[in-house]
């Protein structure tokens, strides 16, 4: 299976704006420009390996999550249909959605299911 690279960029994007950083924010934490995490993000060149890693770290998410549809077996949840709901959300839908999905899950619980 080949990397879906302009994926992996929006993932990347998500990401970084969900920690509420600027590209050239990231890219100077990484001693990167701006121009070459929006290339990244972009799918206009690929990152090296060790820049993914450089990436995930940075905006402290696993390799698995950026790279999950590029996976066979992936230990990760990022694939799940919630997950990439929640992806798409901004701060205040993501707190909504959360706290929905756990009263829901209490209610089943309450239920035996």
């Amino acid at each position: 299976m080949a990397i879906d690279y302009e994926a992996l960029g929006k993932r990347i994007s998500n990401a970084r704006k969900q920690i509420g950083i600027t590209q050239e924010a990231l890219g100077e934490q990484l001693n990167m420009t701006r121009k070459h995490i929006s290339v990244i993000e972009t799918a206009i060149n690929r990152p090296s390996l060790d820049t993914l890693v450089d990436i995930a770290n940075a905006l402290n998410v696993s390799a698995d999550d950026l790279l999950v549809d590029s996976l066979t077996h992936s230990a990760s949840t990022a694939d799940s249909e919630i997950h990439r709901l929640l992806l798409d959300c901004n701060t205040t839908e993501q707190e909504i959605l959360t706290r929905t999905v756990k009263e829901l899950k209490a209610i089943l619980y309450g239920l035996g299911i």
